[in-house]
């Protein structure tokens, strides 16, 4: 299995835009003898109005502009050997010429074929003109979200448990406060719910694209009087807005049609055997070694099996930010099921000669852009020996980086009776010996054994309960906290706060973050002295009056 590389590429590309095209199609910019024709810029530039929401306006177009003329001069005139022989890039490259042949598949047989009904307008319409204020919790895991919300129903605020879940400093002191909100500034599924809740209501945990939330609604506010007109004058919008909510239930409806999961068949043997290589799981040093033949079926779909080998090599031909998330059975399953999906994709994309045509060669085109980019900016990086004194500098404007971890020493009793639980604490409230209690009554037989004493470890072990149990005076006991259908009794013995690494130690890590935090201004750096080297011309007069078109979707 091919050795992994941390990379990470955003690209946004448009098939639902067009653009104005004339025989007259005047020159924008040039860069030496590279030309930029208006209607290069007018495609590149809706792409980027519509990812980006914002309105037309001159800077914007100057500033688009510019990133087109860096493109061309550091892909058509710089040494870019690293990037073009990097093994990742061109892995990448390859993914994303099939994601955007499947991208124009979905948008011709899904995305075209949405509509959007009077009534569901009028509804729009309506939730389009409430405010609401809501806060919210998140967790990145359903089982974690659902600590959370055991954690409310015992009388946990949201301001203490927000200091738990967030890492955003407004949303760590606030309390999870999100202010007020508009119809589709939301999640569509997160909106779903808080529009049904009654003030004062707190939802159970609710999936999201970003993982998991809990909603409390604060506030809500409705427009007293609506008009025929305002409708009429919105409906474009709401039209936009209701056919982007539809996108992915029917994006799902269609693998459906395509898709039958009843035919999949998965050989667990082989599939063990495949998770171990990508793992890399050791016993006593020696790498557990092949358990079936690679020539053995790993999976079968639709009555055409594919061996181990086969499997292996579709693996190897994925993106690692992909490839990287296979850490267990169920996630390699749900990879090579995503796999299979891709290839039936291709092949009604091929079919259709979708891989053929213009317009997805231009997406693609645009897409290999964006992700030459972000290679470049990562090789140019890497090649930037930073001085000490900037690494020092870093060091000390941010030594809270660079600490041991809190620790703390705990000692549990873990029971799976709520009865049992709180009869515990009311015995340990009364006098009763921790330690006699744990080793009588407590699940967890290592901890149990040892009277119930954890020893000293990070504070982060403790998850959603680390603010509780940090905050918790040393002896005093805490509890029952729910644990899924266990209930955990705890008693902090010690407390440890962290302390300062030295940079001899760390200077490796803290160099690593100074060029993370400097790479932006350096590369722009790096592209400025390059300026300097070509003959670029920028047409002001024609970039100001070019006409831009957009089509609805």
């Amino acid at each position: 299995m091919r050795h992994i590389l941390l990379c990470l590429v955003v690209f946004y590309v448009s098939f639902s835009s067009s653009f104005s095209q004339s025989a007259d199609d005047p020159v924008v910019a040039s860069i030496n003898s590279r030309q930029i024709k208006s209607s290069q810029f007018t495609r590149r530039y809706i792409n980027f109005l519509t990812a980006t929401g914002i309105k037309d306006n001159y800077k914007s177009r100057k500033s688009v502009l510019n990133n087109m003329i860096n493109e061309i001069m550091l892909y058509d005139y710089d040494d870019n050997k690293d990037v073009f022989d990097d093994a990742e890039y061109k892995r990448e490259l390859e993914w994303t010429n099939k994601q955007t042949i499947i991208s124009y598949l979905k948008d011709q047989e899904v995305y075209a074929k949405l509509t959007a009904s009077d009534k569901e307008l009028r509804d729009a319409f309506v939730k389009s003109n409430e405010e609401l204020a809501a806060r919210h919790l998140f967790a990145p895991t359903l089982e974690e979200a659902d600590n959370l919300y055991q954690l409310l129903k015992i009388g946990i605020s949201f301001d203490s448990l927000a200091k738990q879940t967030f890492t955003d400093s407004v949303l760590k002191n606030n309390g999870g406060y999100l202010g007020y909100f508009k119809w589709g500034d939301m999640d569509p599924t997160f909106e779903d719910t808080v529009f049904s809740m009654k003030i004062g209501d707190i939802s159970r945990p609710v999936k999201t694209a970003y993982g998991y939330s809990i909603i409390k609604l604060e506030d809500r506010y409705i427009k007293p009087i609506l008009t025929e007109n305002e409708f009429q004058n919105e409906k474009s919008s709401l039209e936009r807005n209701v056919k982007i909510r539809k996108k992915v239930p029917a994006e799902k409806a269609y693998i459906a049609k395509i898709f039958d999961w009843t035919k999949l068949n998965f050989y667990e043997k082989s599939l063990q055997n495949i998770l171990n290589k990508i793992s890399g799981n050791f016993i006593d040093g020696l790498e557990i070694k092949n358990s079936t033949d690679e020539k053995e079926a790993c999976v079968e779909y639709d009555g055409t099996e594919y061996t181990q080998h086969e499997i292996e090599q579709m693996l190897d031909e994925i993106p690692t930010y992909h490839y990287n998330k296979i850490v267990s059975i169920e996630n390699l399953k749900s990879v090579i099921e995503g796999l299979l999906i891709q290839e039936k994709l291709i092949e009604i994309a091929k079919s259709k000669g979708y891989d053929k045509l213009p317009r997805v060669a231009d997406a693609f085109k645009l897409i290999r852009t964006n992700l030459f980019m972000n290679y470049k900016r990562k090789h140019v990086v890497a090649d930037w020996d930073i001085p000490d004194s900037l690494v020092a500098q870093f060091y000390n404007n941010n030594k809270h980086l660079f600490q041991t971890p809190q620790e703390i020493n705990v000692q549990e009793i873990i029971v799976d009776d709520k009865f049992l639980a709180d009869s515990l604490v009311n015995l340990l409230q009364s006098g009763a010996d921790f330690s006699e209690l744990a080793k009588s009554y407590s699940l967890r037989t290592w901890s149990a054994e040892n009277g119930g004493v954890l020893g000293l470890a990070p504070l982060s072990k403790f998850g959603i309960f680390k603010q509780i149990l940090w905050e918790s005076p040393v002896k005093d006991v805490v509890g029952p906290l729910q644990i899924e259908d266990l209930y955990g009794i705890f008693r902090v013995l010690e407390k440890k706060e962290s302390s300062p690494i030295e940079l001899s130690i760390v200077k490796e890590d803290a160099k690593s973050m100074a060029k993370q935090e400097r790479q932006n201004s350096f590369f722009i750096g790096y592209i400025d002295s390059l300026r300097e080297n070509y003959d670029i011309r920028i047409d002001e007069n024609i970039l100001s009056n070019i006409k831009i078109h957009f089509d609805s979707l």
